[in-house]
């Protein structure tokens, strides 16, 4: 367990981060009070203080914890992938401290709960309030779930989450295509923080306790596609392809992964169970948030509205042809 260490922070944000500078979904998506999940490495934790100190620590378990701990006034966890082993708590435009950089977690899925207390503004903060403290519980795990609240703080509003806005994001982010311009300055080496040799495949599990279903056909995704076949009655094949009908001038042909991935919808006494197996553990964040809509609202693609202005924009890019020479 790290010790507390005094954190800088504006705008009553932290961030927790197992990839520095990666690319995310904008804040206020999905989330509670306390956190909101950002993308497959990152969280923004929310404070009482807008600008000024908090006191964070991290504590690394070997195993879940069997009870939520008392004397916190919220409670929240979510799963990040950290390909490297390494977790960073940064203050918004504060940076860093040495015992909240580069702390060492396991690598691969990890759950990381947050738990805080004393979140006054500094407006109203004496001197005889303890300081407003964040301790973040982490532990390995196997599959991907939502984020949840344990323990919410009856002082703090909830937000309203946006699952479409995420699930466009999520296949968006699956499925990224090459800038446009012509590259200045020669690529980036390849970050050692994204490195995710040698970790398994993970799994993806959705819970409803009414009735879902899987929406088996093609999931069209501009350039690409995903065809979720039937295996039987509770096992479907998930597989990325190239669209019959490409929209792009210039279609992707890359697919996000050449593996065959299996989908299960089992029911239980308490509802019914999605599990989504072997798949890429950097993609289980944005496939959780996409089974997440489907689920909910099937025959709705968010993301497909995106791809088709992009590609309205390249066609007439394309047509006005390359700029004169000279």
């Amino acid at each position: 367990m790290t010790g507390w260490t005094r954190l800088f922070i504006s705008y009553n944000q932290y961030e927790v981060s197992t990839v520095p500078g990666a690319s995310g979904m904008a804040i206020y998506n999905l989330g509670d009070g306390l956190l909101h999940v950002g993308g497959p490495n990152t969280f923004t934790g929310f404070c009482g203080v807008h600008t000024g100190w908090i006191e964070a620590r991290a504590h690394i378990l070997s195993e879940p914890p069997e009870q939520v701990d008392t004397g916190w006034d919220a409670i929240s966890e979510a799963t990040l992938w950290s390909p490297s082993g390494r977790l960073s708590v940064i203050g918004l435009m504060g940076g860093t401290e040495a015992g909240l950089a580069g702390v060492a977690v396991p690598r691969g899925l990890i759950r990381v709960r947050v738990h805080a207390r004393g979140r006054l503004h500094e407006a109203v903060h004496s001197d005889g309030d303890p300081p407003e403290r964040h301790a973040l519980h982490i532990w390995a795990v196997s599959e991907q779930t939502p984020s949840r609240t344990l323990l919410a703080d009856p002082q703090r509003r909830g937000w309203q989450q946006k699952p479409a806005k995420a699930a466009e994001w999520a296949m968006l982010s699956l499925a990224p295509r090459p800038s446009g311009r012509p590259a200045i300055l020669p690529p980036l080496p390849d970050d050692p923080y994204q490195d995710d040799s040698g970790l398994s495949r993970v799994t993806v599990v959705r819970h409803r306790p009414a009735p879902v279903e899987v929406p088996v056909g093609v999931l069209p995704a501009g350039d690409l596609e995903v065809r979720l076949e039937p295996v039987d009655g509770e096992t479907f094949s998930w597989t990325w392809a190239t669209a019959d009908e490409p929209i792009f001038p210039q279609p992707l042909v890359a697919l996000p992964d050449d593996e065959q991935s299996t989908v299960r919808l089992t029911r239980g006494p308490d509802g019914f169970t999605l599990r989504h197996e072997a798949v890429l553990g950097r993609h289980a964040f944005a496939l959780g948030v996409l089974w997440d809509h489907l689920l909910d609202t099937a025959g709705r693609y968010p993301w497909m509205d995106t791809l088709r202005e992009q590609a309205a924009q390249a066609h007439a890019l394309a047509d006005k042809g390359p700029p004169p020479a000279g």
